[in-house]
Parts: C-alpha cells; sequence; structure tokens
C-alpha cells in the first residue's frame, strides 16, 4: 500500500503516457494468466483492470480485477490520476 497521499510525478507521466497512446503493450501483458487489460493500481492499495476498448474510446472506467465491479469512472487521464490511480508497473 502506497502511504502518500498522490503518486509520484514520474509515475504520473508514466500512465499518461501509456494511456494517451492506447500502449499495446500495457494492455496485453498478463501477470495473472488472464488477461483483462492494462494493470491499475490505487493510492489505497486496490487492484484493478481498464479495458483497451475503454481506453481506445477515452472512457476511463477501472474495474476490480477479482469481481469486475466498477470501481471509478473518470472523464479525463488526470480525473483518474486524481482519484488516485495510476497504471501498475
Amino acid at each position: 500500500m502506497n502511504e502518500n497521499k498522490e503518486w509520484r510525478e514520474d509515475q504520473k507521466a508514466l500512465t499518461r503516457e501509456i494511456l494517451e497512446e492506447v500502449n499495446i503493450v500495457s494492455f496485453s501483458v498478463s501477470m495473472t494468466g488472464v488477461n483483462k487489460g492494462c494493470y491499475m493500481d490505487h493510492l489505497d492499495g486496490a487492484f484493478g483492470y481498464l479495458s483497451i476498448q475503454d481506453a481506445l474510446d477515452r472512457n476511463w472506467r477501472v474495474f476490480d480485477y477479482d469481481s469486475d465491479a466498477l470501481l471509478g469512472s473518470y472523464t479525463t487521464i488526470e480525473d483518474l490520476l486524481n482519484g488516485g490511480w495510476k497504471v501498475s508497473t
């Protein structure tokens, strides 16, 4: 769990870059065997994913990896970052 109130600037910059470009590698690699999309980490320790279709549609919705429940929906990448999410690294 990250005890900081926000992610480091380099982590936020990498998240912006990956999501703006819809970096296919970030949406294709699976750490757990089932590929659901781009893995996301939350400041509170939550683990989720963003689907490639949502990224292509610029629809920034983060789902819980285990339950597929919607954890948050954001208008912009900045909103997503301000909501405590970043791309898992």
